[in-house]
């Protein structure tokens, strides 16, 4: 016989498996990675998993570290402040020319929108989950000695974008504040869950006396 827990149980599964992702537009400006610096992305930010294809990793960038040359848009200069970021934290690849992929671990976007600081032209890629190239988008080089005064900005839109690729032609780049609208997971879900939790606590009680 199914117990009223078990049935609580049961239901909470159900619902979860249900809930929709949220398709409306959100950021990360990476400031996550604050007290991070050279720490891997990887899965670190819900929704988004950071990688790179040549076989090293996505790195933070936690500027008051004193390890980059960089100018944010809080005011922070270090050394000749080449590089753009904003606030106290950026991401970057370690190999010069090296790409960063990121996936959308919860399915498909339709738009995906970063900033990026380089020394060359830069571009990013969107392609479906069968590896074929959707749409791209590319920029100029954007560092202080060429002009750049902050983080210029590329986006693509497509449907059915499963990750993007991003990418200088052999230089160093680094890259902050991602707005998409792949899924992420609603609050809703949170919510279902600790209220049957609830009745779950409240059934044992009542056994219980």
């Amino acid at each position: 016989m199914l117990t009223r827990a078990t049935a609580i149980a049961c239901a909470t599964l159900c619902l979860l498996a249900h809930v929709p992702a949220a398709r409306a537009d959100w950021s990360c400006n990476l400031e996550s990675g604050r007290g991070r610096n050279f720490q891997p992305i990887r899965a670190s930010i819900p929704g988004l998993l950071f990688s790179a294809p040549a076989g090293d990793d996505v790195y933070f960038a936690d500027i008051t570290s004193g390890w980059y040359d960089v100018t944010s848009d809080n005011g922070l200069v270090y050394e000749n402040g080449e590089y753009f970021v904003s606030g106290y934290v950026g991401a970057y690849v370690l190999g010069l020319g090296d790409q960063a992929k990121i996936s959308f671990a919860l399915g498909p976007a339709s738009r995906f929108t970063i900033g990026y600081s380089s020394q060359f032209p830069f571009v990013l890629e969107a392609y479906d989950g069968a590896g074929s190239l959707l749409t791209s988008a590319g920029g100029a080089a954007n560092v202080r000695s060429q002009g750049g005064t902050g983080l210029a900005y590329l986006t693509v839109n497509h449907p059915g974008i499963a990750y993007v690729l991003l990418h200088d032609e052999g230089g160093y780049w680094m890259v902050d504040n991602i707005t998409t609208d792949a899924p992420v997971p609603e609050p809703a879900s949170i919510i279902a869950l600790l209220v049957a939790l609830g009745g779950l606590a409240a059934s044992r009680r009542r056994r219980s006396r």
